[in-house]
C-alpha cells in the first residue's frame, strides 16, 4: 500500500495598512506599510486516489470539485482555489482543505493570504521552487487576469513576505523592503495594538465609486490618495520611534481614507472609534478598503484593557494576534 503525500501550508494575514488603496492599478505609483499578525490561512493538500480534486473551505461552508482537470470552470463558488489548482497544472486527484483563522469579510486579505498559500502547497507538491516573491505575483495574477477581479497588490506580498514591510508600489511591480524594530517595540506593539472585529462586509461599490471619482480626476479623491500614500513613508520613519507618532499616523490615514466615500463609515465603526479614543486609543484604522470589516487599534500603554473592556461591553469582538515574521511556509508530512 502506497503512502499518500499529505503537504501543510500556512500564511499570514496583514493588518493596519497604511497607505491602502495606493496599491492598485488605478493609482501610478503607491506605497503601503502593513504588519502580519498570526491570523494564518491554512491548506492541508492529500493524495486521494481519485480522478478528480475536491476543495473543502470549511470556515466559508463551501466545497466545489474538478472534474476535468484540462478544462477548470468558474462558477462563482472558490474560483481563487480553482484557478490556484489550474495554474499549477495539478493532474492528480487531490483532496484540498483550506481553512483560516480570520473571520470571513474581515478586511485583512484572508483570500489573497489563501491563494498565496495554496500556491505555495501545490508548488511544493509538484517539486518546483518558487521564490516569495514569484507566489505573490502569481496569486495576484490569478486575482487579475485569469478571474478578471479588482485587487491590489499588497495583500499577496505580505502574505508571502510576513513581517512589517514598507511596500515601494509601481503597479503590478512591488520593491518590498522588511523593517526590523527591536524585541521591545515588538511587545509594545503586540501589547499595544488591538485587532477589533466589526463584522463581514462587501466593499464592491465603494471600491466601483471611488475609482470612478479618481478616474474623473475628483481633488477631494486625489488629496486623499497622495495622504495616505505619504503617511506609508512616514510610518516607514516613525516605526521606531514613540507611540503617539505612530498613532498620529494611523489617525491622519484614516481620516484622509474616511473622505474617499460615504460607505467607508457606518454608526458600528463610529461608535468603536468614539470609545476608543475615550478610553485612551493613540490611533484607530479600519484594515483594508474600509467600510467594516475591522479595525486596528494602537492603546496608549496602560489603557488597553479600559478600551477593550469598553468595546466588548457594547458588543464588539477583538481577534487576540501577534506579530508574525514568517511568511508563507509549507512542508511535506
Amino acid at each position: 500500500m502506497s503512502i499518500k503525500k499529505v503537504i501543510l501550508s500556512r500564511a499570514p494575514v496583514r493588518i493596519c495598512d497604511i497607505g491602502g488603496w495606493t496599491d492598485t492599478w488605478f493609482y501610478p505609483k503607491g506605497a503601503v506599510f502593513s504588519f502580519c499578525v498570526d491570523l494564518y490561512s491554512k491548506v492541508k493538500l492529500t493524495e486521494n486516489g481519485l480522478n478528480k480534486i475536491r476543495i473543502f473551505a470549511e470556515d466559508f461552508e463551501q466545497s466545489t470539485e474538478i472534474i476535468n482537470f484540462k478544462a477548470v470552470e468558474y462558477d462563482g463558488n472558490l474560483d481563487l482555489l480553482k484557478a490556484a489548482v489550474k495554474s499549477m497544472n495539478i493532474e492528480k486527484g487531490l483532496d484540498i482543505n483550506v481553512s483560516a483563522d480570520a473571520p470571513p469579510g474581515c478586511g485583512t486579505g484572508t483570500s489573497a493570504s489563501i491563494a498565496v498559500t495554496l500556491i505555495s502547497a501545490l508548488s511544493k507538491y509538484n517539486q518546483v521552487d518558487l521564490t516569495n516573491y514569484e507566489i505573490a505575483q502569481l496569486a495576484h495574477r490569478l486575482e487579475t487576469e485569469e478571474l478578471n477581479l479588482e485587487s491590489g497588490v499588497q495583500d499577496q506580498f505580505a502574505a508571502s513576505y510576513g513581517g512589517i514591510n514598507f511596500m515601494e508600489i509601481d503597479y503590478p511591480d512591488v520593491k518590498i523592503s522588511n523593517i526590523k524594530i527591536n524585541d521591545k517595540r515588538i511587545r509594545e506593539l503586540e501589547n499595544q495594538f488591538l485587532l477589533l472585529f466589526l463584522g463581514s462586509r462587501s466593499s464592491d461599490e465603494m471600491h466601483r465609486a471611488v475609482i470612478e471619482n479618481y478616474k474623473k480626476r475628483d481633488p477631494n479623491t486625489i488629496n486623499s490618495f497622495e495622504i495616505m500614500k505619504n503617511c506609508a513613508w512616514e510610518m516607514k520613519s516613525a516605526i521606531k520611534s514613540d507611540l503617539i507618532s505612530i498613532g498620529e499616523i494611523m489617525n491622519k490615514n484614516w481620516d484622509a481614507q474616511k473622505r474617499l466615500h460615504p460607505l467607508m463609515v457606518n454608526e458600528s465603526i463610529m461608535n468603536a472609534e468614539k470609545i476608543s479614543k475615550d478610553n485612551g486609543a493613540l490611533g484607530f484604522k479600519c484594515n483594508g478598503a474600509g467600510g467594516g470589516g475591522s479595525a486596528t487599534i494602537l492603546a496608549e500603554i496602560g489603557h488597553e484593557n479600559q478600551i477593550k473592556e469598553k468595546l466588548i461591553e457594547k458588543g464588539y469582538t477583538i481577534l487576540p494576534c501577534k506579530l508574525c515574521f514568517k511568511g508563507v511556509h509549507s512542508t511535506i508530512t
